[in-house]
């Protein structure tokens, strides 16, 4: 279910998350987190800046990175629905992103969570990438993309955290992290990720927020390659 952009006061400056959070438990330690890509810490850096430019947490800045955990449905079903067009996955468990103090915020719809963060410094992002531990192949997509088949291959249209939904339940980012903003519209169909995660999504529509334009994506099934045309537009010269 999505919720209706209007309600949500996107008219303009960061979206407070504190209302909004979800009023549920916290998470038992050994409940499994899932997190797409493959990251470094400049590349947490980007996506916790992002955030923060988008949302406040009690009038402040809201520096987070997006996880997925795994509640009210199978860990294969959640791959399979929401990580298909990633090649590796991190997975820990909330008990071990818990011990060395990231707090999971209930932002957005279930089961999404934003892992809170400090000052997304290197210290603090090192500590991150140690506790959810290495990239593990995800076996949702195994077999689906061959050696040749990289998201390498081409460059996308904007720049996205494939991890990121808001409480509309679409993908979101800003509009000046387009290649070209003027491609972006309402209904296009544009390549969104990054140089590790890609998928074609649908433009739903372009929100003032923050100190810029929230572009909402609606990522599409299938993997990239099953959208020739688009692909052969977005190919890196």
């Amino acid at each position: 279910m999505t919720v209706a952009i209007a309600s949500l006061g996107m008219s303009g400056g960061p979206i407070e998350q504190l209302a909004l959070l979800r009023a549920e438990q916290p998470a038992a330690e050994t409940t499994l987190v899932v997190r797409g890509g493959r990251d470094t810490v400049d590349k947490l850096r980007v996506h916790a800046v992002r955030t923060a430019r988008a949302w406040l947490l009690d009038g402040q800045p809201l520096l987070g990175i997006s996880v997925f955990v795994v509640l009210g449905m199978p860990l294969e079903v959640l791959l399979r629905r929401r990580f298909s067009s990633f090649r590796t996955i991190y997975l820990p468990t909330a008990g071990e992103l818990g011990k060395d103090g990231f707090e999971l915020l209930a932002t957005a719809q279930r089961p999404r969570f934003t892992v809170r963060l400090e000052r997304a410094d290197d210290r603090e992002l090192g500590k991150l990438l140690a506790a959810v531990g290495p990239a593990r192949p995800n076996p949702s997509t195994l077999g689906l993309m061959s050696g040749e088949r990289r998201a390498e291959m081409y460059r996308v249209d904007i720049t996205a955290d494939l991890n990121d939904e808001d409480h509309t339940g679409y993908l979101w980012t800003f509009l000046d992290e387009a290649r070209d903003p003027a491609q972006i519209t309402p209904g296009a169909l544009v390549v969104a990720g990054d140089e590790e995660a890609a998928a074609v999504c649908q433009v739903i529509d372009l929100v003032p927020a923050g100190d810029g334009t929230i572009v909402h994506l609606r990522p599409l099934p299938g993997l990239v390659y099953d959208y020739r045309a688009l692909v052969e537009r977005a190919l890196a010269s």
